[in-house]
């Protein structure tokens, strides 16, 4: 009588178990796959020079101060590259730069005039301070660049781009022309209205940010 009463308990417990299982590895591709880093900006990798870097992208002559430099158009990403595909948090900052330096972070937005094309920007958030060693004499030599990575905790939307603010910036590759890198001097503050752009420069900002 034991017999009979245990076998149809343990088999619905077998069944109950294995229904979970089912649940369980049909959420967790959909957890993984939420939690996937995703990369904009510039798209860096060892291979990837600061050519014509140094001494470096400074805000302009009559500049006496520091000013907002906002990456227009993304290396090795073009077509939209340099916007945020998502929402999410800022992880990583990954540059390449020529030289040593430093910056402080930015997020901004961006408004393009179809008419007269004109760049007005905002910056909606002030990151972190961040110092980059840049390149050796054997990087150049090797043609092997050092992408420098930095953890961040930086908040974005999706449509939004980086920027920085500083007084000079050899995390570049000016190889090109057109309006790859927006300025704006005085620098953006964080929240102020939208501004049109001062001056824009050829020059592409090696920055990429992954979001998780």
């Amino acid at each position: 009588m034991t017999r009979k009463t245990t076998a149809p308990r343990l088999a619905r417990r077998a069944g109950l178990l294995a229904a979970l299982a089912s649940v369980a590895l049909a959420v967790a591709p959909a957890a993984g796959s939420a939690k996937a880093p995703v990369k904009f900006g510039s798209k860096l990798n060892p291979t990837v020079q600061p050519s014509n870097s140094l001494p470096g992208l400074d805000c302009g002559q009559e500049a006496a101060g520091p000013c907002t430099m906002v990456q227009n158009e993304a290396y090795g990403r073009p077509d939209g590259g340099e916007r945020a595909p998502r929402s999410g948090t800022i992880r990583r900052i990954r540059v390449i730069a020529g030289g040593p330096g430093s910056f402080k972070l930015q997020v901004a937005k961006v408004k393009r005039s179809t008419q007269n094309g004109t760049h007005r920007a905002r910056v909606v958030y002030g990151g972190p301070r961040i110092s980059y060693q840049g390149q050796t004499e054997a990087n150049f030599e090797s043609d092997r660049y050092r992408v420098e990575s930095f953890k961040v905790n930086v908040p974005i939307r999706k449509g939004q781009q980086l920027a920085l603010r500083g007084n000079l910036s050899s995390m570049l590759r000016c190889s090109s022309g057109g309006n790859n890198t927006l300025l704006y001097t005085p620098p953006l503050l964080r929240r102020g209205p939208f501004t049109p752009a001062s001056d824009t420069d050829g020059c592409w900002l090696l920055m990429e940010a992954v979001i998780r």
